[in-house]
C-alpha cells in the first residue's frame, strides 16, 4: 500500500513544479512584453527628434509633477527653460507633447482646429462626464456645443444678474458681520460659499446655503472633496496601466457607481426636469430651463410650408436628458472653483494694491450712484478700469493651468515638429501670460496693461492671453464667469475697503489639486465699512 501512495505523491509534487513553473514564465514573459511595449512607448520622442525628460518605466514623468510640496507649474517652468518651448514628457505610457511656442499654439487652437478639436481621451470614460462638453468628441461634440453656446449669450446673461444680486446680498450681510466684529474673512471658502450657491441655483435650480452654512452643508462638503480627491489612487493606476482605465470605467457604467456629489446632483436634476416637463407653464430664468428648452428642435415644418401643408412634424430631441444632466454637472464644477479662485486674488491683489483700489471704488461711484441696489448687465459692462483689474488678476492667476489640452486626430506638421495622430498637446498658459518677452515686468500687478490705449497699441502675440482658452473650444461659460466676478467684486467693494492684516499671506502659495490653482493657506483680510 505504501508503494501507491509514494508513487501519487512523487506524480503530485512533480505535477505541482511544472504547473508553478509555467505560471512562473507566464508572468516573466508577461513582463518581458509588457517592458517593451513600453519602452516602445517611451521612445516616440525621440523618434519625432523632440528633446523630452527620460521617463521612469512606470510613472513616466508624473511623479516629478505631482507630490507634496510639488507644483506642475513650477516643474513645467524648469523644464522649458532645460528643454525649450517645444518638448515632451510622459504621463506612465501616454505621451505629451508642451508647446509655448506662441505661433505653434494659435495653428493648434484656431487655423488647424479642425485637426485638434479633441480634449484629450478621459482615463476612465465614466458617467456623467463622457456626456459633457468636456467629453464628447468629433461630431457630437459640434452639435452639443452649437446647442450650449447660445445659453451663455448675452441676452440670457442679463437674465442671470438677477440670481447672482441676490447671492451677493448674502455675501455682503456675512462680510458685514466679520466685519463688524472686527475680523478678518478667509476670502477663499467665503468665495466658494457663494460661488456654490450661484452655480447651484443658476446651473441646478437648486437654492443651496453654502455661504451661511459651510461647515454643516453636506453638498458643499461634498463637492470641495470631490475636487479634492479628483486625482486618486485608481487614477493614477489608470494613467499608469492602459486595461485599468477600461476595467474601471466598465465597472463604473455597469453597476451605476458615482460619488456621493455626483448621485445628488443627478437625483435632484431628475426631479427637477419631470417636475418642469409637468407644468409647461412655469418662468424659470436659469441653465437648467435653457438647455431643456434647446434641447428640442423648434417645430418642423420644413417642406411642408413649402408644399401648402400644414401638418406639423413632430418635434426632434437635440440633447438627451443624459446629456442635460452631464452638462449642468460639469457647468457646476467649472463655475465653483475657478470663479472662487479668480475672485480671491483679485480681492488678495486689491488689498496689497490700496491704489488700484481706490481707483476701482472712484469709477464705482462715477457708474454706480448707490451702495446699496443690485447692479444690472449693463452696469458692470460700463465697468472699464474693473475689467482692467479684473484681466490682470486673471493674466497672473489664469482660473486652470493644466486644462489647455488637445489631441491630434491625424499626423500633422505644426512648425518644425510633425505631431502624430492621438499625441496630446499642453499648452502651459501660467508660463504664457507671464512671459518676459510678451510682457514688462512680468510679475508685477499692473491693470493698465489692458487699458483701451494698451489694447490699441499693443504687439503682444494675441495667444499669449489665453484665461479661458481659445479657438472654437474656448470656455463655454466664459461670460458668466467674468459676470459674476465683476459683479460681486463691484458690490463688495463699494461696500468696503479692502486691508491686509498680521494673518494676510505675502507671498501667496499654491496647490493644484487638479487644474486649477488654488490658495494653500487661508486668505485672510479685513473689510472695514465705507463711510
Amino acid at each position: 500500500m505504501r508503494e501507491p501512495m509514494e508513487a501519487l505523491a512523487w506524480v503530485w509534487a512533480n505535477l505541482s513544479t511544472c504547473t508553478w513553473t509555467l505560471l512562473l514564465s507566464s508572468v516573466v514573459l508577461y513582463l518581458y512584453r509588457w517592458v517593451r511595449e513600453r519602452r516602445q512607448y517611451h521612445s516616440i520622442f525621440s523618434k519625432m527628434g523632440v528633446p523630452h525628460i527620460k521617463p521612469h518605466i512606470l510613472y513616466g514623468s508624473n511623479h516629478q509633477l505631482r507630490g507634496k510640496g510639488i507644483l506642475s507649474i513650477d516643474v513645467i517652468g524648469k523644464w522649458v527653460k532645460k528643454y525649450g518651448k517645444v518638448f515632451g514628457y510622459y504621463i506612465g505610457w501616454k505621451p505629451t507633447l508642451v508647446v509655448s511656442d506662441l505661433d505653434m499654439i494659435k495653428d493648434i487652437l484656431i487655423k488647424e482646429f479642425h485637426n485638434f478639436a479633441n480634449r484629450p481621451k478621459l482615463v476612465i470614460e465614466a458617467q456623467p462626464v463622457v456626456h459633457t462638453v468636456v467629453g464628447l468628441r468629433d461630431q457630437r461634440w459640434k452639435d452639443v456645443r452649437s446647442i450650449l453656446a447660445p445659453t451663455f449669450s448675452m441676452v440670457k446673461m442679463k437674465h442671470m444678474a438677477g440670481i447672482m444680486n441676490e447671492k451677493v446680498d448674502e455675501l455682503l450681510t456675512i462680510i458685514g458681520e466679520k466685519s463688524n466684529a472686527d475680523k478678518p474673512i478667509e476670502w477663499y471658502s467665503t468665495y466658494q460659499g457663494l460661488t456654490l450657491d450661484v452655480i447651484s441655483e443658476c446651473a441646478l435650480a437648486m437654492k443651496t446655503t453654502c455661504q451661511r452654512d459651510q461647515e454643516k452643508h453636506e453638498f458643499f462638503t461634498a463637492v470641495r472633496s470631490f475636487l479634492k480627491n479628483a486625482v486618486n489612487p485608481a487614477i493614477l493606476l489608470a494613467l499608469y496601466f492602459q486595461g485599468f482605465g477600461k476595467i474601471l470605467s466598465y465597472i463604473s457604467n455597469r453597476f451605476a457607481l458615482s460619488g456621493r456629489m455626483t448621485q445628488m446632483i443627478v437625483d435632484h436634476l431628475k426631479t427637477v426636469i419631470s417636475m418642469r416637463r409637468n407644468d409647461l407653464h412655469a418662468k424659470n430664468v436659469d441653465v437648467l430651463q435653457l438647455m431643456l428648452e434647446a434641447a428640442e428642435s423648434r417645430v418642423d415644418t420644413d417642406g411642408a410650408a413649402a408644399n401648402g401643408i400644414s401638418k406639423e412634424r413632430p418635434k426632434r430631441k437635440l440633447l438627451s436628458d443624459e446629456e442635460i444632466i452631464a452638462n449642468a454637472w460639469v457647468f457646476l464644477l467649472g463655475g465653483f472653483e475657478t470663479t472662487a479662485n479668480s475672485l480671491t486674488y483679485t480681492t488678495y491683489l486689491l488689498a496689497q494694491h490700496p491704489e488700484v483700489q481706490d481707483k476701482v471704488y472712484q469709477e464705482l461711484q462715477d457708474v454706480i450712484k448707490d451702495a446699496n441696489t443690485n447692479l444690472t448687465y449693463e452696469q458692470v459692462h460700463k465697468l472699464t478700469y474693473l475689467d482692467q483689474v479684473f484681466s490682470e488678476a486673471l493674466r497672473l492667476y489664469p482660473p486652470v493651468v493644466t486644462f489647455l489640452t488637445r489631441e491630434a486626430a491625424e499626423d500633422i506638421q505644426i512648425g518644425d515638429v510633425l505631431i502624430p495622430k492621438d499625441m496630446n498637446v499642453l499648452v502651459p498658459i501660467w508660463l504664457l501670460q507671464r512671459d518676459p518677452e510678451q510682457w514688462t515686468d512680468p510679475e508685477k500687478f499692473d491693470p493698465d496693461r489692458f487699458s483701451p490705449e494698451a489694447k490699441a497699441n499693443s504687439t503682444r502675440h494675441p495667444m499669449s492671453y489665453i484665461p479661458f482658452g481659445a479657438g472654437p473650444r474656448n470656455c463655454v461659460g466664459m461670460r458668466f464667469a467674468q459676470l459674476e466676478a465683476k459683479l460681486t467684486l463691484a458690490r463688495v467693494l463699494l461696500n468696503y475697503r479692502l486691508d491686509p492684516c498680521k494673518d494676510t499671506p505675502n507671498p501667496l502659495k499654491f496647490e493644484i489639486p487638479t487644474v486649477a490653482i488654488n490658495p494653500a493657506d487661508p486668505v485672510l483680510i479685513k473689510a472695514k465699512p465705507r463711510s
